[in-house]
């Protein structure tokens, strides 16, 4: 696991009103950066090879969100797997190297905003293909595992800890079971540190 923090370079116009002493989020009303509409890809972005969905626990075919073609020279390797935290962040999972992921990231972020989970897979030369699939995301601390998972079904209560029967206490987690109803199930997955990725079933 790797962090990968992007930072946005200030505009002019930015820096001019910084400089001046105003604020330029409320000084520019809090507009997004106009963006040149992009150029057609070199070929239909379903075209694009990525694999399966981010979802470790979804077995079915990929769902993507968003999917995207990207020039990123300068990339080893021929695949890359990371997550987006809500705040931005970018949580490498898998990737050769320590290349600049930004590309990527903002190609995706042209249909979706975080959190997400992508695939960056090397369709030529420098031509990549990426796809995304929105996730929920929850902070809560847990000492050991990877993955928990919480049911409650006619009142009775299991939680598992990489798949084993635990004792664990898990709040948050139930707080995100109870919006849909009594009986639920809980699945997550550590992105990193105290940061999961969540997803709520009703039973």
């Amino acid at each position: 696991m790797g962090l990968f923090r992007r930072r946005r370079e200030e505009t002019l116009n930015e820096q001019l009103l910084r400089e001046a002493g105003l604020d330029p989020a409320q000084a520019l009303g809090e507009q997004s950066p106009v963006q040149a509409p992009p150029g057609p890809p070199p070929f239909p972005t379903g075209d694009v090879h990525l694999g399966r969905s981010p979802r470790s626990w979804d077995p079915g075919p990929a769902d993507w969100d968003s999917v995207a073609t990207v020039r990123a020279p300068g990339l080893a390797g021929d695949r890359v797997e990371f997550t987006t935290l809500p705040n931005g962040d970018v949580i490498v999972e898998r990737e050769k190297g320590d290349g600049d992921l930004s590309p990527f990231a903002d190609a995706i972020e042209q249909k979706i905003a975080p959190p997400y989970r992508a695939i960056a897979s090397r369709q030529d030369g420098d031509l990549w293909g990426v796809g995304a699939h929105l996730i929920e995301v929850a902070q809560f601390a847990l000492a050991a595992g990877d993955a928990v998972e919480l049911t409650m079904n006619d009142g009775t209560r299991e939680v598992r800890v990489d798949g084993e029967p635990s004792d664990a206490e898990v709040p948050d987690l139930a707080r995100l079971g109870e919006r849909i109803g009594d009986d639920y199930c809980v699945e997550a997955k550590r992105i990193d540190g105290d940061f999961w990725d969540v997803e709520v079933s009703a039973l």
